[in-house]
C-alpha cells in the first residue's frame, strides 16, 4: 500500500488504534481533536479523513471534508436521521464511506446471510413450508458503549428483512465484558437452529479495516458508499474482473 496522509478525528480507542497502526505501516497521520478541528483554509489537507469521534462532531468534520474536497470514512455509529442526511449532502461533493463496522468478519457475515437467504427464499417460493426461519440478532459490547442496539445490529436486522421480506423477531443487546464486540444472527426452524457469529477482540482489527478503506476511498467517485461496497470492489480487483459487483 502506498503512503497515505490520514487525517484522523478523535483520540479515543479507535482513533488511537488507527493512528498507531497507520504510523507503523509508514503513513503520515494527523490527529484532530473533535472539539478543536483545524481551519480548512489554513491547514494543509490530508489525503482522506477518518472520523473516529462522536456524532456531535459530524457537522465540523463534514465542513472540513467539503472545503478540503477530501473523502470521508465515517466510522461513527449512532447517527440520527439529520446526520445521515448531512452525509448524503456531503456525498454530493466528495466520496463518503459509511463504515460503522470496519471489519472483514462483518463483511463475510453479511455475505453468508445473503447466501442463506437466497437458499431459503428459493425453497419458500417452491412451496416448502417453513423454509424461511425465524431470525433474531444478538449483539454485545462493553458497558462503556451506551448506544444500543448498535448500528451493526440494526443493519444486520435490516439486511435479513430486505433479503427475505421477513422481520427479525428481536434485536437483543448486552452491555458487559471486555472484548470489543460480538454480533450474531440466530436462525431457527422446527427442530433445528443455525447461528452465525462474529467476534472482535482487538481495536487493531477495526483499525486495519479503516486504513484499507481509507486507501480505497481516495479512488472512489463522489457519492455515499458503504464499507461493504468497498470490500466488494477490493475483492473484484483481486479476482481480476475489474470491479464487478460481488453481490
Amino acid at each position: 500500500m502506498s503512503e497515505l496522509v490520514l487525517g484522523v478525528v478523535g483520540w479515543g480507542r479507535l482513533g488511537t488504534a488507527v493512528h498507531d497502526l497507520a504510523r507503523a505501516e509508514g503513513h503520515e497521520v494527523r490527529v484532530y481533536a473533535s472539539r478543536t478541528l483545524p481551519n480548512p483554509r489554513t491547514e494543509a489537507a490530508p489525503d482522506v479523513v477518518v472520523d473516529c469521534s462522536a456524532p456531535a462532531a459530524l457537522t465540523g468534520v463534514a465542513e472540513l471534508c467539503h472545503h478540503w474536497r477530501r473523502p470521508l470514512v465515517q466510522c461513527v455509529s449512532g447517527l440520527d436521521e439529520q446526520q445521515e442526511a448531512m452525509l448524503s449532502r456531503l456525498g454530493r461533493s466528495v466520496a463518503v464511506v459509511a463504515a460503522p463496522n470496519l471489519t472483514l468478519g462483518n463483511y463475510l457475515l453479511s455475505r453468508a446471510m445473503r447466501c442463506i437467504a437466497e437458499v431459503v427464499t428459493t425453497m419458500a417460493r417452491a412451496g416448502v413450508t417453513g423454509a424461511v426461519p425465524e431470525a433474531a440478532v444478538f449483539e454485545r459490547h462493553p458497558a462503556r458503549k451506551a448506544h444500543r442496539p448498535s448500528t451493526t445490529a440494526v443493519q444486520l436486522s435490516g439486511l435479513w428483512t430486505s433479503l427475505t421480506e421477513h422481520e427479525v423477531s428481536d434485536v437483543a443487546s448486552l452491555r458487559a465484558g471486555d472484548s470489543v464486540s460480538d454480533h450474531e444472527l440466530r436462525l431457527g426452524w422446527d427442530g433445528q437452529s443455525l447461528a452465525l457469529m462474529h467476534t472482535v477482540g482487538s481495536m487493531r482489527t477495526a483499525a486495519a479495516g479503516a486504513i484499507g478503506i481509507a486507501a480505497a476511498a481516495t479512488h472512489l467517485p463522489v457519492g455515499v458508499h458503504h464499507a461493504h461496497d468497498v470490500f466488494d470492489q477490493m475483492l473484484a480487483v483481486m479476482g481480476g474482473d475489474g470491479g464487478k459487483d460481488q453481490r
